[in-house]
């Protein structure tokens, strides 16, 4: 049998190493202290509490919540197992990539594939079980049949679009703001096609029953000021600069790159209004592009109007691969066939070389400082000289997730559950874990460091 290797099947082979990757992450790296606040607030809880959000915190993506909640009543307390449901939306992602890349370019989809495929901060969403890769499946499930919308006078695809960005919506809230790109698209496709009325109705029902599931959770998420993740300066400021760090995985901006993004927002924005106006055909790379604007203005009004935090790293995830694809758009409409190859591969090797710097089974990039908490607990476990009897470990404030996660998961109930405590002294505390800058709290006590850990900067001391 003759093997022929077309577009998909050298997909495939271009995606395989990274779902390999991402599964032995997934496998091996300790959960963080979202994913535990996740398990242990919301999947382990009722339905009903879930989806009203009953104790308010965003760390509540209701249908990841859900999901993961599902998951967790086949398996149990797997950290693999918990962080299957955003293992199977990297496929879905993938394939609707895949999908808007070869429609974008027949010839050069390989350049935006790749660019996404390979983002390493990305696939640090693909890994951690929060709705972040659900919800980047499905905005671009929903970009995919808006874009046969455009194409095609069948009314399937524009509710299936709309549909997929209300479950984005309800994977993560903040992809509220792309329900609303999206229905803004369906519109104004709507008009052009002569069925404004239809496309109307199908916005507001979707969109009613939308709100319907989103007022609750969010209102107890104002009510409760738990909306405060983000920035206050401006977008560039706090949105671009903070994707530039994310982007090269790493802890420090990159200006060059920041400023490399908003020439290409505004790039490829100007090559939009230059078709739109000419009357030429609005391909994919249009759409794609008047939701990246329709998304860059919504979050600068958002700000301004309702006073929230500008996205910032992982809530302005979604910017990454809509400039991806923009950027690749451009690319695609130079008319000098070298020059178009030449900064085609010299990107696609850029994007290698960055992925292969970031390659780690040791931790995910916005949660490096928790990237030990579950060899402590091992050890902890494992120590000779542990109590027989109740006690506690001292520990930084926000360690208490995880270290509640791992002593359910590691038998270990007889440690008192931890809460907001900043590294509590009393007659039961056995042991201390703290981050590096919290250590001074032990300097005055009596104790033996066990370990040092040098990826997380955490450190495991055992009163004697």
């Amino acid at each position: 049998m003759k093997f022929e290797l077309n577009t998909s099947k050298f997909a495939f082979l271009l995606a395989l190493p990274v779902f390999v990757y991402i599964n032995a992450r997934a496998y091996l790296l300790a959960f963080t202290y979202d994913e535990c606040w996740t398990y242990l607030g919301y999947a382990t809880d009722d339905f009903w509490k879930v989806v009203t959000n009953e104790f308010p915190a965003a760390n509540n993506h209701v249908l990841h919540s859900l999901a993961m909640g599902l998951v967790d009543s086949f398996f149990g307390q797997y950290e693999y197992a918990l962080r299957l449901p955003v293992l199977f939306s990297f496929i879905v992602f993938a394939v609707f990539v895949y999908k808007i890349a070869i429609r974008l370019s027949a010839k050069m989809w390989w350049l935006p594939f790749i660019l996404i495929i390979y983002q390493p901060y990305l696939l640090d969403y693909f890994v951690a079980a929060r709705g972040y890769g659900m919800a980047l499946a499905f905005m671009f499930g929903s970009i995919y049949y808006l874009y046969l919308f455009a194409e095609q006078e069948q009314s399937k695809w524009m509710l299936l679009s709309l549909i997929f960005a209300a479950l984005a919506s309800y994977s993560n809230f903040t992809y509220l703001l792309v329900f609303i790109a999206v229905a803004l698209a369906v519109l104004v496709l709507s008009i052009r096609k002569n069925s404004a009325l239809k496309g109307s109705i199908s916005i507001g029902i979707i969109g009613l029953l939308l709100l319907g599931a989103v007022y609750k959770p969010i209102s107890q998420l104002i009510e409760a000021k738990e909306l405060y993740y983000g920035g206050n300066i401006g977008f560039f400021e706090d949105t671009l600069s903070t994707l530039s760090r994310s982007f090269i995985y790493s802890t420090s901006e990159s200006i060059i790159l920041a400023v490399f993004f908003a020439f290409i927002i505004a790039a490829s924005g100007v090559l939009g209004l230059a078709k739109f106006f000419s009357k030429a055909k609005l391909d994919l790379g249009f759409w794609l592009t008047f939701l990246l604007i329709v998304l860059e203005v919504g979050t600068i009004l958002q700000h301004h109007v309702m006073g929230s935090p500008y996205l910032i790293d992982r809530t302005a995830i979604f910017f990454i691969p809509l400039i991806l694809f923009s950027f690749s758009w451009l690319i695609d409409q130079l008319r000098d066939g070298l020059l178009r190859n030449i900064l085609a591969f010299g990107f696609v090797f850029m994007s290698v070389i960055n992925l292969l710097s970031a390659l780690n089974i040791s931790y995910l990039l916005d949660f490096k400082e928790y990237a030990d908490v579950q060899t402590a607990m091992k050890m902890v476990r494992d120590d000779e000289r542990i109590p027989k009897a109740d006690f506690a470990i001292g520990k930084s404030i926000y360690l208490n997730a995880p270290i509640n996660f791992y002593r359910v998961k590691y038998g270990l109930e007889r440690i008192a559950q931890s809460g907001l405590e900043y590294c509590e002294e009393t007659d039961q505390t056995k042991y201390y874990y703290l981050f590096e800058k919290d250590i001074e709290c032990v300097a005055s006590k009596e104790t033996e460091l066990i370990y040092a850990f040098p990826v997380s900067h955490t450190y495991l001391y055992r009163v004697p």
